[in-house]
């Protein structure tokens, strides 16, 4: 990066922290802080659900599983499309409640103030993980741009990412703190440019340098570059779903995903903002949910095409070898110019602050209804309850950076996100539809849910280490092995050729304790 690059930077965050400054000066009461007086239309509520729902790990994670599996590996965002049209019906329901907190209606629901609380807890640290997978993504991104891989602090060397991520997280902190939930719609709608700009920018960069690699730039124009793409990537790589040898994304996976999004979007707290609560009218809920998200779609579209761009190009880069959440980040360093790589990067930082702003003031909003009020101080003025309101949102950010900086792995992180909605998904669905739903059995719900899904699975192989080769817990199904015959495309050559590269780089560095880890990062089937 260069001297335009950073005043690009510099410039934008000058932009987002000037909008938290001027939205500050309308904020008067609870409800113009975390739903903006419910005063918003069709243009700022589809912006605020496209922002919240893309994330800068979208971009990041489409590009790592596009470069592993092919194009089935859109699936690890794109299968929120087959979500979407719920939308049109959920809308309604948030416009509805008049509540400004999703712990306000299990406190309703449930007649228990406790219950609230417990979703209290739930949503903050639901945020905190979310988060954190955000702030990720942009450290994988940010180093390969910045060039910079290390620094230095008191004498020892970091990753450039454990410095980048609390630094934008205080961005983020400064604008969302000060203007509530009006800095962050009115910064959504500049964020959510951004994001369509970064989603198209580099594939007619990534088209020419295909042209210019494989081709003839003097008698052929852009499209030849998709002629090359298919030359160089084997066909299965186009397949929309993959199959269970050679994809993340085999068809029963991606169906499971599905499902247990649709039971558990529901309840991700910042719905009851940006899926409608905050609209002026219940069609604006409706339009503005839904066409935020098909928006996201149609973006998702270029981030694929991007990715298997990237493959083409670069299939024989010793980095992605090792880490393909990099694949966005050295596309957009090795096809982009000096500006263009400073405003890639502040697009990218767009889609992490329009999602983080949103869930931040929504979990300091859970923190005041469902914590503060009832529990502390009940008498509480408007004044005090939104002071509350800005320090807790330091608790949701910071917490959300600090589990960043412990567990730096983006695809990871998005599959716990897609598990950790079923604690609170059951007693909202049945509560919803079912009159005699009772306290008890939501409590019984989300214990058994807490135990099975997260507290056994953790805790049990720790304090007893049989359990990880006890016969009665290890058996497995029927191994099936299937063979597949086909000629190596390019890439696949190009592939190997890297894998081996980081093998034998790995060998000469390490001693034979360390073989086994070395063979597993160098492997590419």
């Amino acid at each position: 990066m260069v001297f335009w690059d950073y005043l690009v930077l510099v410039g934008y965050f000058a932009v987002m922290i000037g909008i938290g400054v001027y939205s500050s000066l309308r904020i008067k009461a609870q409800e113009d802080f975390f739903m903006g007086g419910r005063s918003f239309g069709k243009l700022l509520q589809t912006f605020a659900a496209f922002g919240a729902g893309t994330g800068s790990s979208d971009p990041v994670n489409t590009g790592r599983t596009t470069f592993t599996s092919g194009m089935s590996g859109m699936w690890s965002v794109m299968y929120w499309l087959l979500v979407t049209p719920f939308y049109w019906i959920a809308a309604i329901w948030y416009r509805r409640m008049r509540h400004l907190t999703l712990g306000d209606w299990f406190v309703e629901r449930y007649d228990s103030r406790a219950l609230g609380a417990g979703y209290c807890v739930f949503g903050i640290l639901f945020y905190m993980v979310y988060g954190s997978m955000l702030f990720s993504a942009i450290g994988k991104v940010a180093a390969p741009l910045l060039e910079v891989d290390t620094f230095t602090f008191m004498g020892q060397a970091y990753g450039i990412e454990y410095l980048l991520v609390p630094v934008i997280g205080v961005v983020v902190l400064l604008y969302g703190i000060l203007g509530g939930l009006h800095a962050a719609y009115y910064t959504d709608l500049i964020q959510g440019l951004c994001i369509i700009f970064l989603s198209v920018v580099l594939i007619p960069y990534g088209l020419s340098a295909l042209v210019e690699r494989f081709g003839d730039p003097a008698t052929e124009g852009l499209m030849a570059g998709f002629g090359y793409l298919h030359q160089q990537l084997p066909e299965e790589h186009f397949h929309l779903v993959g199959s269970t040898s050679s994809s993340e994304f085999p068809l029963h996976r991606i169906i499971a995903v599905v499902i247990i999004n649709l039971i558990g979007i529901v309840v991700q707290p910042h719905f009851i903002a940006t899926g409608g609560g905050s609209a002026k009218t219940e069609n604006t809920a409706r339009v503005g949910l839904v066409t935020g998200n098909f928006l996201k779609r149609f973006c998702t579209v270029g981030w694929v095409l991007t990715a298997l761009i990237a493959l083409a190009l670069y299939a024989n880069n010793p980095e992605l070898s090792i880490d393909p959440d990099k694949t966005w980040g050295i596309a957009s360093r090795e096809l982009l110019g000096p500006g263009l790589t400073g405003l890639m990067l502040a697009c990218l930082l767009a889609a992490l602050m329009s999602s983080v702003d949103a869930y931040m003031i929504v979990g300091s909003g859970l923190v005041v209804r469902n914590l503060y009020a009832p529990y502390i101080n009940p008498g509480a003025s408007e004044a005090q309850y939104i002071k509350v309101a800005r320090l807790t949102g330091v608790v949701v950010v910071g917490g959300a950076v600090i589990v960043s900086l412990f567990y730096m792995n983006v695809f990871e992180q998005l599959q716990l996100t897609w598990v950790f909605n079923i604690l609170f998904a059951a007693p909202f669905w049945v509560g919803l539809y079912w009159r005699r739903a009772s306290l008890p059995a939501a409590w019984i719900t989300v214990a058994y849910c807490v135990l099975m899904f997260f507290l056994i699975p953790y805790a049990a192989p720790r304090l007893s280490s049989s359990l990880r080769t006890d016969s009665r817990f290890s058996a497995m199904n029927q191994i099936i092995e299937t063979t597949t015959i086909r000629s190596a495309s390019p890439s696949d050559v190009e592939r190997r050729e890297a894998a081996i590269e980081v093998w034998e780089s790995r060998v000469s560095q390490i001693d034979g304790n360390d073989l086994d880890q070395a063979a597993k990062d160098a492997a590419i089937v």
